[in-house]
């Protein structure tokens, strides 16, 4: 019986040991695997927007700044320095009471002169008096109509002279024949008559051709003086409108010039002194103490407190909007948040950075963005500082993927997924590749289209280089 029984054990005992090295090699597979497998990372493919960081630097500047033009001919005895701050009342610039006394002569010199050149003019504005040519021309042509009417008057009285003449010899003629001949005519006393009647005809006919003549020039004539008339009143009335609008001119002159004259009175009351109307910042100045001016001379002031003006760079100018937040690190104090209130543009160089830690200068147009300082900020006119913005894009995008999953191949781009297959000592997982489409991108993420599902894993990042079909292990 004893013996049986262990020939019956023999099996069990062989199945036992079976199972003892199976379980064994699988222990040293999988601990084989866990230095051979590739250990990754995945993340699923999910909806969202991508974010866009933009960065650069900036100054403090006034809130508001103002331009004051120095008056020319005048020395600067003493100014303020850039960065002064000067309080209502006090002064800005110091100029010399000698040259001032001296422009203020020249100016009042200047304002007399050009009041009687404005007097001048003024009586240029005045219509002035004379006889029209239409009335010497219109006496002429009266006189010519006159003569003309005479000429035709004698004319015609010698036409009818002549014809009554030719009448009275019809009837003595025929009264000739009827008698027979019997009563003797003077033929030659006739022939007198008529040749003197004749001649008295030609006459009356070539004066009247004459005063016609003369009539036609004098109509011609008159006619030509009302059309100079007109010229000459179209002529003086722009004369007189070119000096009225002279001595318009010159009225204007006169009270720029009186305007001019009061603040150098002004600087003479104040003993030769530019002072501020309110508190001010002094942002440029323009000259030094003993130079006299030229009237070029621009000092550029601030008031109203400050505020921060980031650069833009050329490429962002059209991605910024009102409202945005900006983190502002100033020169000393802890970095602190603002909100975007105003953008614009000037003429200008940028310093915009270069791609390997180099500067870049852009001459074009300068961009910037205006800050509120922040509250307890110590700062003043000219300090800089560092900004970063993150905003959002616009668009949300169906899938999102991680920078780091992105891979290039021959032509397209793909990702990698967790893909698993079951094997007799179990689940097997590999890295399969799925083609895909970037859209755009930030600096961590991608839009992306593709066929991936809600499901898929994708590999994000690896202790080793993965390929498709590699075997990988998720890292725990």
């Amino acid at each position: 019986m004893e013996k049986m029984c262990k020939k019956a054990g023999w099996p069990m005992r062989a199945a036992i040991i079976f199972f003892i090295i199976m379980a064994a090699g699988t222990v040293l597979s999988r601990a084989a695997a866990s230095v051979l497998v590739a250990q990754v990372q995945v993340k699923k493919a999910g909806r969202g927007r991508l974010t866009y960081s933009y960065e650069g630097k900036g100054t403090v500047v006034p809130v508001c700044e103002e331009q004051i033009f120095l008056w020319p001919g005048l020395q600067v005895e003493k100014i303020r320095e850039s960065g002064s701050t000067v309080k209502e009342g006090e002064c800005l610039v110091w100029f010399r009471m000698e040259y001032l006394l001296s422009e203020i002569e020249k100016k009042e010199a200047e304002i007399a002169r050009m009041e009687l050149s404005c007097a001048g003019q003024e009586v240029s504005a005045r219509e002035p008096a004379r006889v029209p040519a239409s009335v010497s021309a219109g006496m002429s042509l009266n006189e010519a109509q006159q003569a003309y009417a005479a000429a035709q008057d004698k004319t015609r009285q010698a036409k009818e002279a002549y014809e009554a003449f030719l009448g009275e010899m019809g009837g003595t003629a025929d009264g000739s024949a009827e008698e027979g001949g019997s009563i003797q005519t003077d033929q030659d006393s006739l022939a007198a008559k008529r040749s003197e009647l004749e001649a008295a005809l030609r006459e009356a006919e070539a004066g009247e051709e004459a005063a016609r003549q003369t009539f036609t020039q004098a109509q011609n004539g008159y006619e030509l003086a009302l059309r100079e008339d007109e010229a000459q009143s179209i002529n003086a009335a722009n004369t007189v409108e070119a000096a009225r609008l002279g001595a318009a001119a010159s009225q204007t002159e006169i009270q720029t010039a009186k305007k001019e004259l009061e603040k150098l009175k002004a600087y003479e009351a104040a003993g030769g002194k530019l002072l501020a109307s309110k508190e001010l910042t002094v942002l440029t100045c323009p000259v030094q103490p003993g130079a006299v001016t030229t009237g070029s001379e621009v000092m550029t002031v601030g008031s109203s407190g400050f505020r921060l003006k980031g650069l833009i760079k050329t490429e962002d100018k059209e991605k910024l909007t009102v409202g945005a937040k900006a983190e502002v690190q100033l020169m000393t104090g802890k970095k602190k948040t603002v909100e975007l209130n105003s953008f614009g543009v000037e003429n200008g160089t940028a310093d915009t950075g270069g791609s390997q830690g180099g500067n870049t200068e852009d001459s074009l147009i300068e961009s910037f963005w205006y800050a509120p300082l922040p509250e307890n900020a110590e700062a003043k006119s000219g300090d800089s500082f560092t900004w970063k913005l993150e905003m959002p894009s616009e668009k949300e995008y169906e899938q999102t993927i991680p920078l780091s999953a992105l891979r290039e191949g021959t032509g397209d781009t793909f990702c990698l997924i967790l893909s698993e297959e079951k094997h007799m000592l179990g689940t097997v997982q590999t890295a399969k590749r799925v083609p895909v489409t970037v859209l755009e991108k930030d600096a961590e993420s991608a839009a992306i289209t593709s066929t991936l599902s809600d499901m898929d894993k994708v590999i994000v990042s690896s202790e080793k280089y993965v390929t498709e079909g590699d075997r990988v292990r998720v890292k725990e």
